[in-house]
């Protein structure tokens, strides 16, 4: 019998200090895959993660590239990724999780920055032969452009058609949506599920900022999400959660964590 496809991500500001450059969190790597290593008897997993303070780092760093000679800044860019993604594989192997490198530059080709080819490739063999493909957010070759950054929120969009995740779980620095940033607001409120009935009265409640994010862009994020689960029948839900212990174990699973996000 097939099993259920998930996506996992890792958040770049749960596995880097986003505050110094390429610093990885290694402790929080190392627990997260202790955590993830019983559920691939039980999953097909696509790990993705975050660039943290690598990635968005070399993004600034190199950023005067970007116009000059945007095939440079791509593969600047991709190279600085790729550190973290080596570190993150290195602690899955040490910690013997069956990790293999998929870096979206091998993978997705963008046009005008919108994907207009995938070499998915031994990919969906791999999910289905037990092994941990892991991908990452990463500058993808354009042939307009020279170069574009996918996120991996991105990079699971463009692979959701393909591969048919029936949950991605997204795990963040904060245990889901919030009314406000809990960080700041003894007042804010965790907002258990969100489906396109209930969001246009959340979204007015978050106005034109999205406060809720501590790392930018959950109002967007959970834009995008919301698109992808009332388009895709297959993907049962989108958790967004905290990297909390057992909070991705029980998201994975299908249990009430975080913030839940359904297209029903």
């Amino acid at each position: 019998m097939a099993r259920d496809i998930v996506f996992v991500k890792w958040g770049g500001s749960i596995i880097t200090d986003k505050n110094r450059p390429l610093t990885p969190n290694t402790a929080m790597i190392s627990r997260l895959a202790a955590e993830l290593k019983p559920l691939l008897s039980e999953y097909s997993i696509l790990l993705g993660h975050g660039s943290g303070s690598f990635g968005h780092w070399a993004a600034r760093e190199f950023a005067k590239l970007k116009d000059k000679n945007p095939q440079l800044y791509a593969v600047k860019v991709h190279a600085v990724a790729a550190r973290l993604n080596q570190i993150v594989v290195d602690t899955l192997a040490d910690h013997d999780l069956p990790a293999f490198q998929f870096p979206p530059s091998a993978i997705i080709f963008s046009r005008d920055d919108n994907p207009s080819r995938l070499c998915l490739g031994a990919l969906g063999e791999v999910l289905r032969a037990a092994y941990l493909p892991v991908t990452y957010g990463d500058a993808v070759p354009d042939a307009k452009r020279g170069g574009t950054i996918f996120s991996t929120e991105r990079v699971f969009f463009t692979l959701n058609s393909s591969l048919k995740p029936r949950r991605i779980v997204l795990i963040t620095s904060v245990d889901g949506v919030y009314t406000a940033d809990p960080l700041k607001d003894p007042n804010a409120e965790r907002i258990p599920e969100i489906t396109p009935e209930n969001f246009p009265n959340i979204r007015k409640s978050l106005g034109g900022s999205h406060g809720i994010d501590v790392t930018g862009g959950m109002l967007s994020k959970v834009e995008t999400m919301l698109a992808l689960v009332r388009t895709s029948p297959w993907l049962e839900s989108v958790v967004i959660t905290s990297a909390e212990k057992g909070h991705m174990s029980a998201a994975i699973n299908g249990k009430p964590v975080g913030t839940v996000i359904r297209g029903d």
